[in-house]
């Protein structure tokens, strides 16, 4: 039974260091952000700490506030998902340990080695949840 509870994936992640970055680029704090996007400041927070996931609504006040087009923080989390240090900070610390193994962040470090022009990143990780989805139900 679902607990409704979000997952954060390196999706999350990297859009959470967009967002930070984002606001570095334009001198504003977190509360600012909050009043300014109307994006209460403890659901502000949760996001940036990963505690939670941003719908579009959130985002689409987040960006609004900062004064950048959506689009634009997006592009830059989707630049960050092929970031070797960010892919590797997020499979040694974020994941549990019961939900990877060692097996499955050397294939990830082996795919980002290869280069990244023919990796669906997307694909990729439904195919390690799936994995890993069958391994905790056997």
């Amino acid at each position: 039974m679902p607990t409704g509870k979000k997952t954060a994936t390196i999706e999350s992640k990297t859009l959470s260091i967009a967002i930070k970055r984002a606001m570095a680029v334009r001198n504003i704090r977190t509360r600012s952000l909050a009043e300014e996007s109307g994006v209460p400041y403890g659901t502000l927070r949760r996001i940036l700490e990963l505690n939670t996931v941003a719908d579009y609504e959130q985002l689409r006040k987040i960006a609004d506030a900062l004064r950048m087009p959506l689009s634009s923080i997006i592009a830059d989390a989707e630049r960050l998902t092929q970031d070797e240090g960010v892919v590797e900070d997020y499979l040694s610390s974020e994941l549990a340990p019961e939900r990877t193994n060692n097996r499955d962040i050397n294939a990830a470090r082996n795919l980002l080695r290869q280069g990244n022009d023919d990796i669906d990143i997307d694909s990729w990780a439904n195919q390690i949840k799936a994995e890993n989805s069958m391994r905790t139900n056997n």
